[in-house]
This record gives structure tokens, C-alpha cells and sequence, in this order.
């Protein structure tokens, strides 16, 4: 805690002086410098929004940038809140996400030797590399890689894997999703593989669990974003997401703005400490995520047991309280769903999508909605919806549940 309050000090001044934005939000709260010096001062200070850093636009970003943090890069959220953003990074900040880069490899124990294949959004065709690329190959020698477009086909997905055969799969949690639908259906002839890392998505329950029964090991999961990079990277050992406390204050707090215990959920607020570029200051990201108790693995970062998702993930029942709707597809006997997706339109209508191998007969569709309406307790409610193939996704993304209402 002297550590981050100690960056904390020298952000809050920078941005006082640099940032136009950021001065008149301490001075429209009523605050003074001083009193966001330390981590509890720090509380006094609204969180902000992706709505904000929109209206602020080029007052957002700092007028003078120390030496020692060029260059200044630029970094674009994907939208998948529906609230495109973007704002400026220093050198330190990627420094950063470079040391958590090797701390995740090396936590989950990546022979840097082996073959790496990602599948992200920031390659447009096939690219075939002789090593990693950065930063592993800029101090180690590593095994080839390949890179493959996030919009892609499944199937155009699947045949580049297969001819590559990597020992590594860096993927986003929905392209997963697609990718299992059809290994659980045809086999997976991806023999050498023996790591998946999920970027970029929530990963949940259903999906784990089905990688674990394919392939004998588990998901190893990095919660990140664009605009503060690395938040927490999974514990190999117990499952927790280790905070990235050297760079970042996360916050989760609950609906009154207090902190949550764990056990409890609420709302992600991230503090980026060496970002003098974007005054990233008590930043609420859109997510929801449940504090985590102390590891066991002797690692002493604070933890977060689980990332639940987007706020526009929680479900509203008739009496106005929100929820958080679970997958209800377990209680099916007669058929397999390989993959779901709820969407709450209005009160009475959740669009129900699921994957399964086969058309539903209308006795299984019926027992699909009396499955699913007894686990959200909403009778009545449910529209079935089947795909043959993968559920549609926007930027390679997938949420489990999105809800409509306004």
C-alpha cells in the first residue's frame, strides 16, 4: 500500500497540472489535491465512465508527458459494452503489460521452445512467424508462431490450427466457445496441444468445463482490457485471479460505492498508477467481479475469485430486482446443448439461444423452457431459439447473457 500511494501522489499531481479534464473534476467535487493522496482519500473521488472519457475527448489526455514515459501509444476498447473508447498510454504502461506477459507464461509453466497460435482481432490475414514476437522473443528464443484473424470462419480457424498443430492456444473465450462446438462434434485433431489462454471474454463454468473434459486440463484464464492492460492473471494453483497490484488499485465495490468482501460482487474500479498520458483514476470499466479470499499459494496479490461479467449482463425481474441468470440447460436430460446465450428483450421475453446437434423436437423444446423458467423463476418467459453452428459474436466476443432493457 506505501508503494502504490507513493504513485498515487505523483499521478494525482501530474494530472492536476497536465490534464484539463482531470483538474476541473478534483475542483467540481469540491477536492483538493491532497486529498486523493493516499488510497483511502482516493474514495472521495467519483469513479468515472466510458461515457465520460467520450464527452471529455482531447481534455482527456495529459499536455505534457515526462521523458522517461515516451512514447505516448493509443489504444481502442472493442465496444463490446457498446461504449467504444479510446485514450492515450505511456512506455511504462507497456513495460508493464510486458512483465505481466512473462509473469502469466511463467505461472502456468509455457515452454517458451513450443509452437504458439493466437487467434486475436489485430491480424487480418495468416501470419506465420519464426518465434513469439514480443516480448518473450526480445530476451528468449522461442518456437515458431502463427497468428489467424479473430473474424475468420470457424472452419477457416480450425484448418489453419490443424496445419500449424500448436502446443500453445492464446484465444478469446467466445472463438473457444465455436471452436469446441465443432471438436465435440467431429474430435479435435489438435494433438499437441496442452495450453489454452482465454483473453479478451468472461469465461464461464459451462465452457470450462467442457475444455477440461475434451482436453484434461483447464482454461488458464487473464482478465485485461485495453485501456489498463493486465488486471489479474489466474492462480494455477487454486483458481484465483491474482490482482496486478504493482500497477493497479482495483476496487470492487457494491452498489452503495463501498468496498466488498469476499465473497461478494460488485463493481470493477481501476486506478492505472503510470499512466500519465489518460488520467485513469477510480475508472469504472462496465464489469462486475467477485472478491477472492487470501490465496494459498503463497503468492500475497490481492485476489479476485471470479469475473463475472458486463453490467449489461444482469437480468431485471418483475418487481425491478436484478439478478444474475444462470445457464438453467443442466436440468435438460433428453439432449446435449453445446452452447447458450440469453437475451432479455422486456420483462416477459428472455430469447433463449443454445447449439445443440440436432433440431429440438417440440417435447424437448418444452422441456428446454420449463428447465430454464424454473431456474430464473420467471414463468412464462422463455423463446427458444436454436442454432446448428457457433452463436454469433461482435469482435470475436461473446457474452453469455445481455440484457435489453433500458
Amino acid at each position: 500500500n506505501q508503494i502504490q500511494e507513493k504513485d498515487l501522489v505523483k499521478l494525482v499531481r501530474h494530472h492536476v497540472a497536465h490534464t484539463p479534464w482531470f483538474k476541473q473534476r478534483i475542483k467540481d467535487q469540491g477536492l483538493a489535491p491532497s486529498d486523493l493522496w493516499t488510497l483511502e482519500g482516493l474514495k472521495q473521488y467519483k469513479p468515472f465512465t466510458k461515457r465520460d472519457i467520450q464527452q471529455a475527448g482531447k481534455n482527456f489526455s495529459s499536455t505534457s508527458i515526462p521523458n522517461a514515459y515516451l512514447p505516448i501509444g493509443h489504444v481502442e476498447s472493442s465496444g463490446s459494452t457498446g461504449q467504444p473508447v479510446s485514450l492515450n498510454k505511456t512506455s511504462v504502461n507497456n513495460l508493464f503489460w510486458s512483465a505481466h506477459t512473462f509473469r502469466d507464461h511463467i505461472w502456468h509453466k509455457r515452454d517458451f521452445s513450443t509452437k504458439l497460435a493466437a487467434i486475436r482481432a489485430n491480424f487480418n490475414d495468416t501470419e506465420l512467424r519464426q518465434n513469439w514476437g514480443a516480448p518473450v522473443a526480445q530476451i528468449y528464443p522461442t518456437g515458431t508462431g502463427l497468428g489467424l484473424p479473430v473474424n475468420w470462419t470457424t472452419r477457416q480457424q480450425l484448418e489453419g490450427l490443424e496445419m500449424f498443430q500448436p502446443n500453445i492456444l492464446v484465444v478469446h473465450g467466445g472463438v473457444l466457445g465455436s471452436l469446441m462446438t465443432i471438436w465435440e462434434r467431429e474430435g479435435c485433431r489438435l494433438t499437441e496441444l496442452q495450453h489454452i489462454k482465454q483473453i479478451g471474454d468472461t469465461v464461464h463454468d459451462s465452457l470450462r468445463e467442457r475444455v477440461e473434459k475434451m482436453f484434461g486440463f483447464k482454461i488458464e484464464d487473464n482478465y485485461s482490457s485495453s485501456e489498463v492492460g493486465t488486471i489479474a492473471i489466474q492462480c494455477p494453483e487454486s483458481g484465483l485471479y491474482h490482482v496486478m497490484a504493482e500497477n493497479l488499485v482495483v476496487e470492487i465495490l457494491d452498489k452503495d460505492g463501498n468496498d466488498c468482501k469476499p465473497g461478494e460482487i460488485g463493481r470493477v474500479v481501476i486506478t492505472d498508477l503510470h499512466n500519465l498520458a489518460s488520467p485513469v483514476i477510480r475508472y469504472d470499466l462496465g464489469d462486475y467481479a467477485e472478491v477472492g479470499s487470501e490465496c494459498t499459494c503463497g503468492r500475497h496479490l490481492p485476489t479476485l475469485k471470479r469475473i463475472i461479467g458486463r453490467e449489461r449482463g444482469m437480468f431485471i425481474k418483475p418487481d425491478g430486482s436484478q439478478f444474475w441468470p444462470r445457464g438453467g440447460y443442466r436440468g435438460i436430460k433428453t439432449f446435449e446443448v453445446r452452447q447458450f446465450q440469453m437475451i432479455q428483450h422486456s420483462l416477459d421475453e428472455i430469447e433463449y439461444r443454445m447449439v445443440t446437434d440436432h433440431p429440438l423436437t417440440a417435447e424437448q423444446e418444452l422441456e428446454a423452457k420449463e428447465s430454464i423458467e424454473s431456474v430464473f423463476e420467471m414463468p412464462g418467459v422463455i423463446r427458444i431459439v436454436r442454432y446448428a453452428d457457433a452463436i454469433p459474436m461482435i469482435n470475436g466476443k461473446y457474452e453469455e447473457s445481455i440484457c435489453l432493457i433500458k
